[in-house]
């Protein structure tokens, strides 16, 4: 069991930490392109460099997940694997909830490079923070119940939108939610993270015992 769980934190950290690299990257570029060196925007049906910045970051994914999950598995218990999941996943939930709300006030029209570009390096930016300063528990927060509480918000309400809309015969799409459906996982992943955190502090082992999400920590 424990192995099981090792390989299952490995993979699913090292992929999430390919995308927000890749996300990052394409980020950093824009930022660079429209803040730094103020490039013209590409003409229509011109691919430019980003294009090759995209490709070349994609190819560069590809390659650098194996090699995370590799690294994960043999420094697993060197590593802290559950700030860096915490962080990854606090990262992105950010961005969405950014983003959403940015849809429900109307506050951005078209493809707005702040909400859609730069945001995206956010969730790299939080993977270093959860991985070198979110390492133990405290009086008010528990690491392992908060990231546990937190994937099973995501699975159990992204589940629950997906069973709705396969009901409702308006299954169409596994991934493009409506602001509504959107709103439904943000919250649950936030409320079963609040959950998983108070019933992780309730329960807390002692300093002796050892459980296979603390492994890393």
């Amino acid at each position: 069991m424990a192995w099981l769980m090792r390989i299952l934190i490995s993979a699913i950290a090292a992929g999430l930490a390919g995308i927000s690299i890749f996300l990052a990257t394409l980020g950093a570029y824009a930022f660079y392109g429209n803040e730094i060196a103020q490039l013209p925007p590409s003409e229509p049906g011109e691919f430019g460099d980003g294009f090759l910045i995209l490709i070349f970051t994609g190819y560069g994914t590809l390659l650098a997940i194996p090699i995370f999950f590799i690294i994960f598995m043999i420094f697993y218990k060197r590593l802290n694997m559950l700030g860096l999941l915490l962080g990854l996943g606090f990262g992105f939930w950010l961005t969405r909830l950014v983003q959403l709300l940015a849809a429900w006030t109307q506050m951005v029209d078209g493809d707005n490079p702040w909400i859609y570009d730069y945001l995206d390096m956010s969730a790299f930016i939080f993977m270093l923070v959860g991985l070198f300063f979110i390492k133990h528990d405290t009086k008010w927060f528990s690491l392992a119940g908060t990231v546990a509480g937190a994937a099973g918000g995501f699975l159990i309400s992204y589940g629950a939108v997906i069973a709705y809309r396969w009901v409702d015969n308006t299954l169409i799409s596994y991934r493009n939610f409506g602001l509504i459906e959107t709103s439904v996982v943000l919250f649950g992943v936030l409320l079963f993270a609040l959950i998983g955190n108070a019933i992780g502090k309730k329960y807390r082992q002692k300093p002796n015992d050892h459980s296979v999400l603390q492994e890393s920590t």
